[in-house]
């Protein structure tokens, strides 16, 4: 028996996979988040950090002195027995001077290898060494070498001045020979370089050029021609240093009378009377002093620092400042509002459609008070507007206003590229030194933006 069985076909209704579809949505959603990243513009942000400016003035200054320099009056070979450095009285031997150069000859026989300092040839000795211990640092190491040849230098004048002392006393000597005493008491130095005769008032710009400095020796070892200096006389202590200044160092120091200056090879502050010339274009500072001229008196260039007023404060970078237009709104017309004790406030005189008159209260943004007027943001303001002043009947209005600049710099504290105004206390080429302690102003760990030319106030931060 067969039977009729009717197969019915279903159409297949395909399911749905609830996790496939999610993870689709959430691919889409990180794509749109990429690419709106990647359309965002992105800002370098800076937090403001505590720290200090020094403002000392630096340079190498030009040494004057009282300079004189001395020619000999004869022809011949000299042997010096002051040393270079030294300080000679008045009618004290400086040199011999001999035709033939015999006297040369003689001391170094009488002298040989084996002489025996006197004591107070020990004692110079060990006052040298003594002052050399005292300004000594590691740092300055390559000293060590030269005062090695100074020291040298200094054992065999005191040498041959020893056996020139003997031979005289002696009586058995047979070259014929001068002694020629100093005429007055000073510090010798043995080279020139054609600055003895300038003043402070003579220097320029040009006398700074060191490739254009030339400094020659008066001790040359040779025969010596009548009229040709042979050793220079430094004599006064008092001396000048003339630095090289800006024009904005030179108004910072215009007023000054006296300045604190740290110097080479001294552990201690030094003390001089200053002022401030101007030659042509060029300032100049001229600082007298009346100690350490003997510590100095080899040297024509000498490195300085004039020590000013150290800055403390908040350390922004400059890139970071800005400059805004603000209004200066008299401070009488501050008043207080309904519900407040605080003097935030501006009445502002409306006149609506229908033609009548109100008085609204402001706070606009207020940047900075002083005693007479408060900077306020001009956009928190209508261009038309009139303050009236509480419990008057004076009025001002908003168009007739002064104005004034405020530097500052963009708060994004909040998310918002907000103005905030800024007291400079120093700057570099880099970076600024504000108060920390001014209202209205930044405080530690503010976040500003690195480069305020990138963005625009009252712009949304991302």
């Amino acid at each position: 028996m067969s039977s009729n069985r009717k197969v019915v076909k279903f159409h297949s209704v395909p399911t749905v996979n609830i996790g496939v579809i999610i993870f689709g949505l959430i691919f889409i959603f990180l794509g749109v988040q990429i690419v709106r990243s990647l359309k965002q513009e992105r800002y370098s942000i800076y937090e403001v950090q505590k720290s200090y400016m020094d403002t000392n003035i630096s340079g190498t200054a030009i040494a004057l002195r009282q300079e004189t320099l001395v020619a000999t009056d004869t022809s011949g070979y000299i042997n010096y027995y002051i040393r270079n450095g030294q300080k000679v009285g008045k009618n004290s031997t400086v040199y011999t001077i001999d035709s033939t150069g015999s006297l040369s000859d003689l001391i170094s026989e009488a002298s040989g290898d084996s002489i025996s300092l006197n004591s107070a040839g020990y004692s110079e000795i060990k006052a040298s060494l003594s002052s050399f211990q005292n300004y000594f640092t590691d740092v300055n190491f390559s000293d060590v070498y030269e005062f090695k040849y100074d020291l040298e230098s200094q054992v065999l004048d005191i040498a041959n001045s020893q056996v020139l002392d003997e031979l005289t006393a002696s009586g058995n000597s047979t070259i014929a020979f001068s002694q020629i005493p100093s005429s007055e008491s000073g510090i010798i130095t043995f080279y020139q370089d054609g600055y003895e005769s300038k003043t402070p008032t003579d220097i320029t710009l040009a006398d700074f050029e060191s490739d254009a400095y030339i400094s020659t020796s008066l001790k040359t070892g040779e025969i010596i021609q009548a009229g040709s200096p042979v050793y220079k006389l430094i004599t006064s202590e008092i001396w000048n240093l003339v630095l090289p200044l800006s024009a904005e160092d030179a108004q910072r120091l215009m007023e000054d009378t006296r300045v604190t200056l740290h110097m080479p090879n001294v552990t201690h502050e030094v003390y001089g009377d200053i002022s401030v010339i101007q030659n042509g274009d060029a300032y100049f500072a001229n600082i007298t002093l009346d100690k350490l001229m003997v510590n100095y008196s080899n040297e024509r260039f000498i490195p300085i620092e004039i020590v000013m007023t150290k800055q403390e404060g908040l350390n922004i970078p400059n890139s970071s400042i800005i400059e805004k237009q603000v209004l200066k709104v008299p401070i009488d017309y501050l008043t207080s509002g309904s519900n407040s004790t605080q003097n935030i406030y501006f009445n502002v005189r409306i006149l609506d459609e229908n033609g009548n008159l109100s008085i609204t209260q402001v706070a606009p943004d207020i940047y900075y008070k002083d005693e007479s007027f408060c900077y306020v943001d001009p956009n928190d303001f209508d261009v038309n507007a009139i303050l009236v002043k509480n419990n008057s009947d004076s009025t001002m209005a908003v168009s007739e206003m002064g104005r004034t600049s405020l530097k500052g710099v963009y708060n994004i504290n909040k998310g918002i590229a907000a103005f905030q105004p800024i007291e400079i206390l120093a700057s570099d080429s880099d970076f600024t030194i504000i108060s920390d302690k001014a209202p209205y102003s930044c405080a530690l760990y503010d976040r500003i933006i690195l480069d305020a030319s990138t963005i625009e106030e009252g712009q949304i931060i991302h």
